[in-house]
Formats: C-alpha cells, sequence, structure tokens
C-alpha cells in the first residue's frame, strides 16, 4: 500500500532542530501535513503544557525554524482554531504575526464559531472541519456542507471505520480526515475540549465492557487498514494524535502504520499500546492490557480475521 504523503501529524515542540530536521529527512515523503497551534496566549492552546512552551523564548524561536523547515521538505502547514476561548483578537494577531514573519499556512481547521473570523483573515485557504466540533451523524455532516465552505472534515470516534460515511463525503466533493489514534469513545455524547466529560463516558463504558474491548472497538491497528475495514482509498489523509509526545513517538506511530508493526513496539514498552489509541483514559491499563484479548475482540466486532505482527 502506497502511502507517501498519506499522514498528517501534530508540530511537538519536545526536540531541537537537528532532531527534527533528521525526521523530516526520514519521513517527509510519507507526511502530507503538520499541525500546529500558535503561540498567541493561553486560550489559544488546548494543552497547558504547549501553552506553558510558548511563553519560552527559545521554544518560540524554535517553532518558526521548525516551520520554515517544513517548507523545505515539502510538507504542508495547518493552523489550529480548535478551541474554547478563540476571539476576533487572537485570530486577527495570528494573521498579523504570519504576515510578519513572512509565512503563509496551507490549510486551517477551525471550531464552527469561526468559519465568519477563518473566511475574513484566512481567505482562499483550505478548510478543514476539526473533530472538535463534535459530529457524530451523517445528517449533520450534510448540514454542514450545506451551510460553510469546507474541504475536509476530520473525524474519529464512532466514524473510524465507517467507510460509506467516508464514501459519501467524497461523493460530496469533500474530503477526509481520518483520526488513527485518538481512541475516543464511540457514545461519547459530543466533544468539546472538556476533559472530565471523557473519562466519565469511559468509565461507564468499563462497567459493562472490559478494558481490552473498548481498545479494541476504539483503536485502529495497521491490518484494518490493510485489510480494507478502514478504507484508505476513501480517506485523503490519516491524522496522527501526538503533539503533547517527542518526536520518537511520532516516529514510532508512522513506522507502525506504514510498516504494518505492532508486536515490537509492545515489547519494548507497553506505554506504546498508545501508539494506535492514545486517550488519556487508557494510560493506567497499558500495563496490564493484554494483546491477544484485544485481537480477539477485534476479531468479534469486526468479523473477520486480524493479523498481528
Amino acid at each position: 500500500m502506497d502511502f507517501r504523503k498519506k499522514y498528517n501529524i501534530g508540530l511537538t515542540l519536545e526536540t531541537n532542530l537537528y532532531e527534527f530536521e533528521v525526521f523530516l529527512k526520514n519521513y517527509s515523503p510519507y507526511i502530507r501535513s503538520v499541525y500546529f497551534s500558535m503561540p498567541l496566549g493561553k486560550r489559544a492552546h488546548t494543552r497547558s503544557k504547549t501553552a506553558l512552551q510558548f511563553m519560552l523564548p527559545h521554544k518560540i524561536s524554535l517553532f518558526w525554524k521548525m516551520l520554515y523547515l517544513l517548507k523545505e521538505y515539502g510538507v504542508e502547514s495547518e493552523l489550529l482554531f480548535n478551541t474554547l476561548m478563540i476571539d476576533r483578537g487572537i485570530v486577527e494577531r495570528a494573521r498579523a504575526l504570519l504576515d510578519e514573519k513572512k509565512y503563509e499556512v496551507d490549510s486551517v481547521c477551525f471550531l464552527d464559531g469561526y468559519y465568519d473570523l477563518i473566511t475574513e483573515f484566512f481567505p482562499e485557504k483550505e478548510y478543514i472541519y476539526s473533530f472538535n466540533n463534535g459530529l457524530r451523524t451523517r445528517a449533520q455532516i450534510d448540514g454542514i456542507i450545506d451551510k460553510r465552505r469546507v474541504d475536509k472534515f476530520v473525524l474519529a470516534s464512532n466514524f473510524i471505520r465507517d467507510n460509506e460515511t467516508f464514501s459519501h463525503i467524497n461523493e460530496r466533493g469533500k474530503k477526509v480526515y481520518l483520526i488513527l489514534n485518538n481512541s475516543c469513545s464511540f457514545n461519547c455524547a459530543t466533544c468539546n475540549n472538556t476533559a472530565s466529560l471523557c473519562g466519565e463516558t469511559f468509565e461507564k463504558n468499563l462497567k459493562t465492557y472490559s478494558v481490552e474491548y473498548l481498545f479494541a472497538l476504539q483503536s485502529v491497528f495497521p491490518d484494518e487498514i490493510e485489510k480494507g475495514l478502514v478504507d484508505a482509498k476513501l480517506v485523503d489523509c490519516f491524522k496522527i494524535s501526538n503533539r503533547s509526545s517527542n518526536l520518537k513517538f511520532a516516529a514510532n506511530a508512522l513506522d507502525s502504520y506504514i510498516n504494518g508493526d505492532v508486536k515490537k513496539f509492545l515489547k519494548k514498552d507497553k506505554n506504546n499500546f498508545a501508539i494506535w489509541g492514545r486517550a488519556g483514559f487508557f494510560w493506567k491499563y497499558y500495563h496490564k492490557m493484554d494483546l491477544d484479548k484485544i485481537v480477539e475482540f477485534k476479531k468479534e466486532i469486526l468479523k473477520t480475521d486480524i493479523e498481528i505482527k
């Protein structure tokens, strides 16, 4: 399977410029784009860790150098406005700062409430409808297509293996970005950046299902793509959740999905379960999760054999 320019990953500041360039030399053939938020204050970030890093001048300097390297290696850049506290001032400052740095992004990923601001300050960009908008039905997607100029939809959760919905979006002239490893609960009511709601849903599910069953349901292993259970032809780009981790995690995730490896990563560290499902509520269970049980549950859920190498 050809995975060239098939992945969308997050920009992590847990590195230095040399390491980042080595990473790009190795993986830029597979990376379509890199998503990031800008140094615009705490309200521009969902992760306090990233906000704190951007309070350090050397991290801000590193950030811009990394963005310029993306251009050199032919990797597109995706600017995020997907947190709840964005206002006109933040979007305006983002535009001004990019102009000052003479840097143009290729696409903008946003929450629905910011649509008018995005079209005003970032016209003629690719518009990506954030997963954080909480779409759960095909009818909701159609409603957005009917009223917004949106080019791509970021999907996950109950959509992770919904090839029919992927096909429907393609037929309507739009594209799909699919998050492979955020492992959100299928029955979570919405996504509004509220971590407590995610955890509550997961804990309720644990009262009915084992942690291995939930991981089997909510994660994507490489063989699921190889067998077409997640149809790569219908997905424009596979999105990897990695921003709060280091470059090694991003490299491991890319290696796993490109080469189909699973067991070798778990032999090194059971925390590597995060490669295929990294929602925060799973972390405390990784050390006791049983891969064989997960595989058996996947066979039951997917009604087909799953090969793990």
